[in-house]
């Protein structure tokens, strides 16, 4: 027979055995059992094989390029490099002066964190995307942008519920499991303007990609990107860097691991770095 646990002994107990748990999910469906190895793909727009669809550009450290003529009402953005670091900056111009949105993207090694982005072009208006690739001459990427002719990512998001991020520095962080290998964020708000601050850690302050944006209507303009997971236990990070008078929604979705029956995938809550 099997003795209780006492208060104390409990927490630690659960404590122990929730360190490495995934996060939420927001519906009762049960997940594919580890013996099926199904991997869950990602249900987003984002194609993964634009690098082979439409051939990236090389970027050279300091150093801009830019795209025109979209006929879509969307534009898929996805940078990487040989295994180097990456900083850029992603803008999309509607007039030779307004910037409606923006981001800016650091990782540690841009063949492992890919960045895949889709940025909602205004109907009606000629726009350009400028990528600028802010680190040194020795650190280039290669950049592939195309329209994007899948649906929006909110309405891959139906179904899901979203987290509210308060302004004023508030911080939601999220413990993804180790068989978690991507992560889709969508960060939107009611026609109201959006400074967040996403990061992915593998460790306490050991940031393995650090994203930056800014939009003046996150509405018009949502923001959507896949983020990869390194190997092991990871915490995602959502900053709200607005006044406490923006709030903003966040989706998020583990996605492209083999996970266990009715496990969770991942857990609100700590730990904060």
């Amino acid at each position: 027979m099997m003795k209780s646990l006492g208060g104390a002994s409990a927490i630690l107990l659960a404590a122990s055995t929730s360190s490495c748990n995934a996060f939420f999910s927001t519906t009762t469906t049960k997940r594919p059992s580890s013996s099926s190895l199904a991997a869950t793909p990602i249900l987003g727009p984002i194609n993964e094989d634009i690098f082979s669809t439409t051939p990236p550009l090389r970027i050279e450290g300091n150093s801009l390029k830019t795209w025109s003529g979209f006929q879509s009402d969307r534009v898929q953005v996805s940078i990487k490099s040989l295994g180097r670091p990456v900083e850029a900056s992603v803008e999309l111009w509607q007039t030779p002066s307004y910037i409606p949105t923006k981001f800016t993207v650091e990782c540690e090694d841009g063949s492992e964190n890919i960045v895949h982005s889709l940025i909602e072009l205004p109907p009606g208006y000629p726009v350009t995307i400028a990528v600028y690739n802010t680190e040194g001459q020795e650190f280039p990427m290669e950049v592939s942008v195309t329209d994007s002719n899948s649906g929006s990512a909110l309405d891959s998001f139906a179904g899901w519920r979203p987290i509210l991020v308060q302004g004023d520095k508030t911080v939601k962080a999220f413990n993804l499991a180790d068989d978690v290998e991507h992560v889709e964020i969508l960060l939107t708000t009611q026609t109201r303007n959006m400074k967040a601050y996403i990061e992915i850690l593998k460790g306490p302050n050991d940031d393995n990609e650090i994203i930056k944006v800014d939009t003046d209507n996150a509405y018009m303009h949502p923001f959507y990107t896949v983020i990869q997971a390194a190997e092991g236990c990871n915490t995602l990070r959502i900053k709200n860097e607005n006044s406490v008078e923006f709030p903003f929604e966040a989706y998020v979705r583990p996605c492209e691991g083999v996970v266990e029956e009715e496990r969770q995938q991942f857990n609100y809550g700590g730990p904060y770095f």
